[in-house]
């Protein structure tokens, strides 16, 4: 066995498990929402976009758009065009706890999750003044150099600028230093318990004298960190999601649980997320072991086939495993990973169509394994029913030459032929699949 053999064998687990458990694992009907597919030896992965309403016709229109989180540009781009029907879009992304907004039920409440807003916004004013060696001027132009590394930030920061009363948060920056100021329930300097004036100024820096000669430089940023999932996107000769997409659009709305929630649940339950670590830890020995065999299997046609094969044959075997919706995650993994991010998406659904003036349709952006549950909800609690559907492809691979393609062209299109000159009248529905396929192996020629 050759050493790209060998590398492939043994990624062949690793690398599935690691893009099944974010991009679209095993759940209950997720061969509703992916599959995979060969045609005339072109192998493809696909997944769905599934719409759902009232039989009667009234009440809001939900779809759920499944997502594998590494593929095509143009993958990308038709999923962007599918999202753009629908008024509002929930996205996941596991961010910290301010990042969701201050919304609360009681005064108390806001006050809590408006201290989490000043110390998520804090954060990116830190990660700006690391990479600009001053502070930001403004609240603005803070936002448009965290929207620039990432556009999944652009709503969480607009709603992390938001104190919990409806009032954008005060911020000034003089001399260096820097500060978020929210006036509190009242909206008036002064006051105390929830009318308590809320200010978060610029953690304190050791002066020079203070540095220790060998102190290690900082902490790299996340852009300057080595991305697992790049690295494995680039193994495969496709695009990041993240990379692919912006974000910063009209009605895009964030809906996960926080990170700290989601390790706070652990942590109580003195539970371990295989998962999680992996993909927490920079430097641990897994991702280690994944990046070394990805350099060994870069631009492999054949551990690129061997993934979309492993994707699609999770699928149809967790559509045939019975009320198993977690096949191929760990107990603690589904759950986590899963059932309960779910919940935190269900609870934003419920409220956009609780509100005075619900949203006509929603889009649930979401990974291909959250799917089977979010279904069952839509069935379940709002009477919602599956009204069309929408595949999208996400990658594939060619196992046919140039030659071979042409071949099968001139073949399909004699037989073609021969069928229509056989019965003129009766020839369209065959021709018809026929005419597709050869629109497809035209695209393939080189």
């Amino acid at each position: 066995m050759n050493r790209g053999a060998l590398a492939i064998a043994g990624l062949a687990f690793v690398a599935a498990s690691a893009a099944l458990a974010q991009s679209g694992d095993m759940a209950t009907q997720a061969s509703a929402f992916m599959r995979s597919r060969t045609t005339d030896g072109y192998n493809a992965f696909d997944t769905a976009t599934r719409v759902y309403r009232r039989p009667d016709g009234t009440g809001p229109v939900v779809s759920l758009v499944g997502v594998v989180h590494i593929g095509d540009r143009s993958y990308y781009d038709e999923i962007v065009g599918i999202l753009g029907r629908s008024e509002i879009v929930l996205y996941e992304s596991v961010l910290p706890r301010g990042a969701f907004g201050t919304r609360g039920r009681t005064d108390s409440e806001r006050q809590r999750r408006t201290q989490d807003a000043m110390l998520f916004v804090r954060s990116l004013a830190e990660g700006f003044e690391r990479a600009n060696g001053r502070p930001a001027a403004s609240l603005e132009e803070l936002r448009a150099f965290t929207v620039a590394r990432d556009t999944r930030l652009a709503r969480p920061f607009d709603l992390a600028c938001v104190d919990g009363w409806g009032r954008r948060l005060g911020y000034s920056a003089a001399g260096g230093a820097y500060a978020f100021v929210s006036l509190g329930a009242d909206g008036a300097s002064g006051g105390s318990d929830e009318a308590l004036d809320l200010v978060l100024p610029r953690l304190a820096r050791p002066s020079a004298e203070s540095k220790p000669a060998d102190r290690k430089p900082a902490d790299k940023t996340p852009d300057e960190r080595r991305d697992l999932y790049k690295e494995f996107a680039d193994a495969l000769g496709v695009s990041l999601q993240v990379r692919s997409i912006d974000y910063d659009r009209p009605g895009w709305e964030p809906a996960d649980l926080p990170m700290e929630e989601l390790l706070d649940r652990l942590w109580r339950r003195g539970e371990r997320s295989m998962t999680l670590e992996m993909l927490s830890k920079q430097d641990g020995f897994a991702q280690g072991m994944l990046r070394f065999l990805l350099s060994m299997v870069s631009d492999s046609p054949q551990f690129k086939k061997l993934v979309i094969q492993a994707l699609g044959g999770a699928g149809e075997a967790a559509g045939r495993a019975q009320g198993n919706r977690r096949a191929g995650l760990g107990e603690v993994d589904g759950r986590i990973i899963i059932d309960e991010r779910n919940d935190a998406v269900i609870d934003e659904l419920a409220h956009l169509l609780g509100s005075p003036t619900p949203p006509a349709s929603v889009a649930i952006f979401y990974g291909a394994a959250h799917m089977g549950d979010f279904e069952s909800t839509l069935r379940e609690r709002w009477g919602l029913e599956p009204a069309e559907v929408v595949w999208s492809s996400a990658m594939g691979v060619d196992d046919w030459s140039d030659k071979k393609v042409r071949e099968r062209i001139a073949a399909l299109e004699s037989a073609m032929k021969a069928i229509e000159e056989k019965d003129p009248a009766g020839a369209y529905p065959v021709c018809a699949r026929l005419e597709w396929r050869l629109e497809q192996l035209r695209k393939r020629v080189k």
